[in-house]
């Protein structure tokens, strides 16, 4: 046993990042000049009140200090509660971000309200409820209120902006009045509520797109993405800074002042610019996220499925046997996917051709299972003259040392030059290797694209934490400082770009990213990297994608099993259980690690794994539609419980799908039941929905049986739940079967539902309303079905209606009542809705 215990502390530790490598802030002048700084009085800038000036819907203040230093705020209001705030230098340009905002913010009017010596308010004009009190100091404050009500302040006492040949860098802070917790700053593998870190118990959070082999759960080390957006929220209301700024960052959180918590920012480069986003609600910011950065388009249906990955599947009958075996068991499967070595060396675009001496012939076996093959390239190019890709970039398309040359660093090809996807024409350049006949071997079954290794990742920059040096040039003659949290992003606009020239814009584009900044949901995935193959990193796996969601990035899932070390047995089948709730669902593992696809599982196993990827088949209607909700709206697919009950702040490991399907897996080994608080109150619902279908009411804690072969899920009353109870080997198979529809009463008889639909593929339904969506409404045995929007006729069938209500002599009990005709004996499954609705938007259904 101590034998045992000595191992896997020495594993933990081989595995574990590398801090040499990866620094923390004392080894980060600007983080450590700033992280303790304390101006005095002469050193903190004040507002010049009657400095104020109006310039085109901008309000300009100046600003001084004691050393007669001067800057200039600048406020803009903007549509929805949202508002604008730089501060700018007048001689010293500094980089000021572009490509992350969807489209420019609509400016909205606003007046002075009132003006002193000491302060000015200024108020929209055209009855939007923000205001916004500027202060005189010093130091000067920002005060935003929503409705009277103080909600952000940005605070000076603090504030620095360098302005040297060594450093541009700046800091501030920003506190949210009355919050109860803070939540944002993705991507940290920790809980969505962020620690305190300003007492020096632990490092800042740090936001540096890094390739962090080994990430330690509960760390605020830096990860694969940045998004500097930070949150405050307490029961009552939630408000949002959105720092537009791809620099490295690092931002300590404190609580100390209990009634104020704020957020220390401590940036290496670029502009200060600042939106803040009012809410008042959770739903409300995420909306606002959002309107500013942009929504996912509809995936196409088979992305929504189950993914199976390996580094890797190394020859082309070896992806064929994969696919050939999974049907063989029994297991549904969309995609299967391709790393570094399909390549010929590495060189991206290319094929091995002695392991896949016919991929087109591969892909058209992988078509005929109705499959889809995703394939790895990465941004790295290997440096080699008779390599068409590098030589189409060679000077002209790569990333430039500050001498003008291409740089070359260290990655898997070895000698590696990088695309400067910062430029539109290396994005363009990129973007051309995805026609056909320059991807050759490429068909449309290899439908997607996966861009990993984009922080990016360069093995012999040890000193630059193993990414490219931060005086390299993008773009002519921006540092790379000043947007190195935006490569990943850039390179999946380019992936997504070279996707849609390709198919002609008629096939919507899937693209994977590891690296990813606020924006990137318009172009790509993602998932949580590199993680282990522990019960830390899936409880963690809830935490990150649950937050991404309300940072405005839905697809978002994790490596089932983790991707490095084997995985114990209760642990795969836990995490295949909990896989199933997020939106990106794929098995991942490394190279080193034992085979793990579900058909090698003992018996038993593979029984428990079957049932959970049927599951998520069984529900993909549920997803599909909440992915249509958010590109209408901007709506996470899955959240916490406190976007809707705002009063559980403190819950995330549950997850809500929805508003209507709350799951509650096992985090824990050796676990067979799992206490769940029910949210709301008395008068809400939950019906368990994997077995027995007993009823639970908000505000009761129980204690659920969950054996290693069931995973708790329930519906909540007032719900109707459209799935595919027909599993078949992957979604096209099972596009054309019908839906059982699972109505779940509330405490007035009462539950409403809805299905979207389309062709699963192009972009008709936002090109051409080329889509449905229905609305279902139960009360009093009365189905109502109506078509509350799209202009596509709805021509699929219902096998059964199935009524759960609770018993009125047990309310634990449900009474469950199986509908498979109308009253007249129609067979549901027979009726022609096409027929139906053709004469009409509804019809009602007495059962």
């Amino acid at each position: 046993m101590r034998f045992l215990l000595l191992l896997t502390f020495l594993l933990s530790v081989a595995f574990s990042a590398d801090h040499g490598l990866f620094k923390d802030c004392s080894r980060v002048p600007f983080c450590t000049n700033f992280r303790h700084l304390q101006l005095n009085e002469n050193d903190q800038f004040k507002a010049q009140i009657s400095s104020l000036a109006q310039d085109n819907n901008v309000a300009k203040i100046a600003l001084t200090d004691g050393k007669n230093r001067q800057l200039e705020l600048q406020i803009t209001f903007l549509q929805g509660r949202k508002l604008r705030l730089k501060v700018l230098e007048k001689n010293n340009p500094r980089y000021e971000l572009q490509h992350v905002l969807e489209k420019d913010p609509q400016i909205i009017s606003h007046n002075s309200q009132s003006q002193s010596e000491d302060a000015v308010t200024l108020v929209a004009s055209n009855g939007d409820s923000s205001k916004v009190v500027i202060r005189k100091g010093p130091p000067m404050t920002v005060e935003f209120y929503n409705n009277d009500v103080l909600e952000v302040i940005f605070d000076a006492s603090r504030l620095v902006l360098d302005n040297t040949e060594q450093s541009q860098a700046l800091s501030f802070d920003v506190s949210f009045p009355g919050a109860k917790q803070l939540f944002g700053l993705h991507h940290h593998a920790t809980k969505i509520a962020l620690p305190n870190t300003a007492d020096g118990s632990m490092d800042p959070f740090k936001l540096k797109n890094s390739d962090t082999a080994g990430y330690e759960v509960g760390s605020p080390m830096a990860l694969y993405g940045s998004k500097p957006i930070l949150c405050g929220q307490s029961t009552t209301k939630t408000a949002c800074a959105f720092i537009h700024n791809a620099a490295q960052a690092w931002v300590d959180i404190d609580y100390s002042t209990q009634d104020k918590p704020s957020g220390h920012f401590m940036l290496e480069g670029g502009s200060l610019d600042i939106f803040v986003l009012l809410g008042p609600t959770t739903k409300e910011v995420v909306r606002q996220i959002t309107d500013l950065t942009g929504k996912a388009h509809l995936p196409q249906l088979w992305a929504l499925g189950y993914h199976q990955s390996r580094y890797s599947y190394a020859t082309q009958s070896e992806v064929l046997e994969v696919i050939s075996r999974m049907d063989q068991e029994d297991f549904p499967m969309d995609a299967i996917w391709l790393d570094i070595d399909y390549t010929d060396g590495k060189r991206y675009f290319t094929w091995n051709r002695n392991n896949f001496p016919d991929p087109v012939q591969m892909q058209k076996t992988i078509a005929s299972t109705n499959r889809k093959l995703v394939s790895i390239q990465d941004p790295h190019i290997k440096v080699d003259d008779n390599y068409a890709v590098y030589t189409g970039a060679k000077d002209r398309y790569f990333i430039k040392n500050p001498n003008g040359t291409d740089f070359q660093g260290d990655c898997w090809p070895g000698r590696s030059s990088y695309i400067d996807f910062l430029s539109d024409a290396g994005r363009d350049y990129w973007a051309s290797w995805y026609a056909y006949d320059k991807f050759v071997g490429s068909t449309e079954t290899l439908a997607g694209t996966w861009n990993d290794m984009n922080e990016p990742s360069v093995f012999n920059a040890y000193e630059d934490e193993n990414s490219l040096p931060h005086d390299v040039l993008e773009n002519g003659n921006v540092k790379h400082r000043d947007v190195m949290n935006l490569y990943g992003f850039l390179q999946s606009k380019a992936s997504h770009q070279g996707l849609m020239q390709r198919d002609e814009g008629k096939k919507r584009p899937f693209v994977l990213s590891r690296s990813h900044f606020v924006g990137s949901q318009r172009y790509a995935a993602i998932w949580s990297g590199d993680n282990r193959a522990e019960w830390p990193y899936l409880t963690t796996s809830y935490s990150e994608c649950m937050l991404s969601n309300l940072l405005g990035h839905v697809f978002c899932g994790a490596d089932i099993g983790g991707f490095d070390w084997n995985t114990p047995d209760n642990l795969m089948l836990r995490w295949y259980q909990a896989a199933v709730w997020l939106p990106f669902f794929r098995s991942h593992s490394n190279n080193n690690v034992n085979r793990r696809e579900p058909y090698m599982f003992y018996d038993e196993m593979k029984v428990v794994a079957r049932k959970a990827m049927k599951t998520r088949y069984r529900y993909i209607p549920v997803f599909y539609t909440l992915f249509y909700l958010h590109t209408k709206y901007g709506d996470p697919v899955v959240r916490p419980l406190f976007y809707d009950y705002p009063e559980r702040i403190d819950d995330d490991q549950y997850i809500l799908v929805g508003s209507d399907i709350l799951a509650t897996p096992v985090f824990q080994v050796d676990f067979s039941s799992v206490d769940v608080h029910f949210p709301g109150d008395n008068n809400v619902r939950w019906y368990r929905a994997d077995q027995d279908w007993a009823v639970y009411y908000g505000g009761d804690t129980r204690e659920i049986s969950a054996p290693y072969d069931i995973s708790p899920v329930f519906h909540k009353g007032g719900s109707i739940i459209p799935l595919k109870d027909d599993v078949k080997r992957s979604t096209t198979d099972m596009i054309d079967t019908s839906y059982t529809l699972y109505v779940n009463l509330d405490s007035n008889g009462h539950a409403e539902g809805l299905l979207y639909g389309d062709d699963f593929t192009s972009f008709e339904y936002s090109n051409n309303n080329k889509f449905y969506l229905l609305k279902f409404t139960y009360n009093d045995n009365n189905l109502k079905i109506e078509k509350i929007d799209g202009d596509l006729d709805y021509n699929g069938s219902f096998n059964n209606v199935v009524v759960h209500r609770a018993s009125l002599s047990d309310p634990s009990e449900v009474v469950r009542t199986v509908h498979n005709s109308t009253i007249d004996g129609t067979s549901l499954k027979d009726l022609n809705f096409g027929l139906l609705f053709s004469n009409a938007t509804s019809l009602t259904l007495n059962l």
